[in-house]
């Protein structure tokens, strides 16, 4: 079976503290990855990059995939791997992309920067087994070449975002709240041809639970309690005209009333649905919308930009190198430094797999490339 890598993750460090397990590198150094315009993505920084975030992926999601997580098809013809790389790979060009116009906006490191970046280079280096380091490019400038890229793109992102309109009002923002309560229901001839037995309602059954939860509500009994009679829970929701969720044509109704006031039975696809409109402005949903409306905003200029980088720069990939890193083959996964004791030599961890439970790895680590920016600018801090 697969040998898995167990990666502990250094505090606000790109990766990670010591890992065990053994593997072959099987991407050279000097392997030309791809370009971007003139500058070349070589085979150790595209592999250290790829096995940290293959690390992610797999601390978090091997779980839910299972132990063929890879190979499964995300899509017709793609494995997740194939899916997982081609985003790695984007992110990786964005990465060298943004550092090739930190001059347009006079972006550089400062020695205390460096100084931190070679600091937290230095604890990796430490952490990790020359054998294991071998697998993944680690080697102290390798890791100092990733920090550098991710911590001048954050810099670059700062002031590309400058002129962003962060003003947003209550009115744009508005948020109301609501309870509702659904009553769901199984298709009666997929019940009766269900081997297992069925408890879920029919749609008759749950039309007629939803009205005698409406009446008694119409007639005085408290939101909460009328579901709680019904074996239901109701559950609290901020929205707005846009939202879509539980059900279009709920929110739609409920966007209508006044606070205090109940909607109709909503009939929908899948059940029936009481609502509550319990507030027409919740400050604080408003205020994390605002905080929506922001990012969204800046995810918007963002991308306006790079898109415009991209049209004037000549990228090319060379798939045949990008290739030679297998996920599938060679796996990496977080473990916290706590856990480190039990697996910290690779002669000890040897006999791993990836059936084996890495779950219990921290909160301090995500999949996304804008986390992972996040985690390397504290170590530049």
């Amino acid at each position: 079976m697969k040998k898995r890598l167990a990666v502990v993750l250094l505090t606000a460090a790109v990766a990670a503290g010591a890992m065990t397990g053994c593997g072959q590198q099987t991407i050279e150094d000097s392997d030309v990855v791809a370009t971007v315009g003139d500058t070349e993505i070589k085979g150790n920084v595209a592999n250290f990059f790829a096995r940290y975030q293959q690390a992610m992926y797999e601390t978090y999601y091997s779980s839910m995939l299972g132990e063929n997580m890879w190979t499964t098809e995300v899509e017709e013809g793609t494995t997740y791997e194939e899916s997982a790389k081609e985003t790695i790979m984007q992110s990786l060009e964005e990465l060298y992309l943004v550092n090739e116009h930190a001059g347009d906006y006079s972006v550089s490191l400062t020695d205390e920067e460096k100084k931190s970046i070679e600091d937290a280079a230095d604890q990796f280096v430490e952490a990790n087994d020359e054998e294991v380091r071998d697998v993944i490019s680690g080697d102290k400038e390798t890791v100092q070449k990733v920090l550098e890229l991710f911590t001048i793109q954050q810099k670059v992102q700062t002031e590309m975002l400058k002129d962003v309109d962060r003003n947003v009002s209550d009115e744009e923002a508005a948020q109301k709240a609501l309870q509702y309560v659904a009553f769901t229901y199984s298709d009666t001839e997929e019940s009766e041809e269900s081997d297992s037995e069925n408890t879920s309602d029919t749609k008759e059954e749950a039309k007629a639970k939803a009205e005698t939860f409406l009446n008694a509500v119409n007639s005085g009994t408290d939101f909460s309690q009328a579901a709680e009679d019904q074996e239901k829970s109701a559950v609290d929701l901020t929205f707005d005209s846009s939202t879509t969720s539980p059900n279009e044509e709920l929110i739609q109704a409920a966007d209508k009333l006044e606070a205090g006031q109940v909607t109709d039975v909503i009939e929908t696809d899948t059940g029936y649905y009481v609502a509550k409109v319990t507030s027409t402005f919740d400050q604080s949903a408003t205020d994390s919308k605002k905080q929506e409306i922001i990012s969204e905003r800046e995810s918007e200029r963002y991308n306006e930009i790079l898109d415009g980088w991209k049209e004037d720069t000549d990228i090319k990939e060379n798939k045949d190198v990008w290739e030679k890193i297998d996920f599938n083959g060679q796996g990496v996964a977080l473990k916290t430094e706590d856990s480190s004791e039990d697996s910290g030599s690779t002669e000890g961890s040897s006999e791993n797999t990836d059936g084996e439970d890495t779950s219990d790895s921290t909160d301090s680590g995500e999949s996304t490339d804008s986390e992972n920016t996040d985690n390397t600018e504290e170590a530049a801090e």
